[in-house]
C-alpha cells in the first residue's frame, strides 16, 4: 500500500465496488480447487507440490469468506464483525507474505532444491499452531486440559524455557508468531503496521471496538447503535480504502509466489 498520506485514495463506496467483483472471482476460484489432501504421498516431489496446492486453496477459501463476511457485515450495519474480518485479512496476508518472500525463496536461491527442507516450510506453513488439534478432534478433553495446566504452570518462567515448554506440549510444528509476520511487513511498509494497529484496536475491548457499536443523536454520543448517525459507518468509511489498499493487490502478488514454488517436473 501506499506510505504517502496524502496520496489520492479512492472512496469507500468505489472500493467496495472493487471488493465485490474481488471476492466474486475469489469465491469461484476456491469453488472449482479440488485438490485432495494426501500426507502419505511417497514422492517427495509431489508432495510439495500437494502441500504448496493445498495452501494456495486454504487462502484463496479463507480470504474469499473473510471478503463475503465483510460485505455481510457492511450491508447490515455490522462494523465490529466488519473489523474483525478486516484484521483476519491482514493477518493472513501477513503471514502469506512472510513465507513468500522470507521462508520460500532462499530455497530456491541455492541451486537444486532441497525437498526435504522444503516439506518441512510446507508443513509449518499449512499446519503450524499452538492448539493441540488432535486431543480436540480426538474428543481427548482430558489432555487438553492437562496441556492447559502445564502451561499455566511454566508461566512463571523465563520467556526461553517458556516457549521450549510450550512447544514440546503440542504435536504440530511451532507456528511464525503473526507479530513478527507483520513487523516484517511494516519495515518496508509503515503503513501497514498503522492499518494492522487501527484494526487491532476496532476488535480489542477498548474504545476502538466501543465506537463500533456507537451512535451519535441530537442530544450526544450514545454507546449504541440505533440512537442517531453510526460512528461505526464513519469509522468504515474511512478504514475501508485503506484495509483494500493492504491486502488486496499484495495477496494476488504473494499467491503468485506460492504457486512459483510447484515443481513442474512432479505435477500430479
Amino acid at each position: 500500500m501506499s506510505d504517502n498520506p496524502s496520496a489520492a485514495v479512492p472512496t469507500a463506496d468505489e472500493c467496495l465496488t472493487m471488493f465485490r467483483q474481488g471476492t466474486k472471482h475469489l469465491s469461484a476460484m476456491a469453488a472449482k480447487m479440488e485438490v485432495c489432501w494426501n500426507p502419505n504421498e511417497s514422492n517427495p516431489r509431489r508432495l510439495h507440490n500437494l502441500y504448496a496446492r493445498n495452501l494456495i486453496t486454504c487462502y484463496v477459501a479463507k480470504f474469499a469468506e473473510l471478503s463475503s463476511s465483510i460485505i455481510d457485515a457492511v450491508e447490515k450495519g455490522q462494523y465490529l464483525t466488519y473489523a474483525l474480518c478486516g484484521r483476519s485479512l491482514i493477518e493472513h496476508a501477513a503471514t502469506l507474505r512472510y513465507y513468500a518472500l522470507h521462508r520460500y525463496p532462499p530455497l530456491f536461491g541455492k541451486g537444486e532444491v532441497d525437498v526435504n527442507q522444503l516439506i518441512e516450510v510446507d508443513d509449518q506453513h499449512l499446519r503450524g499452531g499452538k492448539f493441540d488439534w488432535e486431543a480436540f478432534l480426538a474428543g481427548d478433553y482430558q489432555k487438553l486440559w492437562s496441556v492447559a495446566a502445564e502451561k499455566s504452570r511454566v508461566q512463571a518462567k523465563g520467556k526461553s524455557q517458556q516457549k521450549k515448554a510450550w512447544h514440546d506440549l503440542g504435536t504440530q510444528p511451532t507456528v511464525v508468531r503473526i507479530g513478527d509476520c507483520i513487523k516484517s511487513w511494516a519495515a518496508v511498509s509503515p503503513g501497514v503496521g498503522v492499518v494492522y494497529d487501527l484494526f487491532c484496536d476496532m476488535v480489542h475491548p477498548n474504545i476502538g471496538s466501543t465506537f463500533l457499536v456507537a451512535s451519535v443523536g441530537p442530544s450526544g454520543l450514545y454507546f449504541s447503535k440505533n440512537r442517531g448517525e453510526s460512528v461505526g459507518k464513519r469509522i468504515f468509511e474511512q478504514s475501508f480504502p485503506m484495509l483494500v489498499s493492504a491486502t488486496q493487490k499484495p495477496f494476488g502478488e504473494f499467491l503468485a509466489i506460492l504457486t512459483g514454488t510447484i515443481l513442474a517436473d512432479a505435477e500430479l
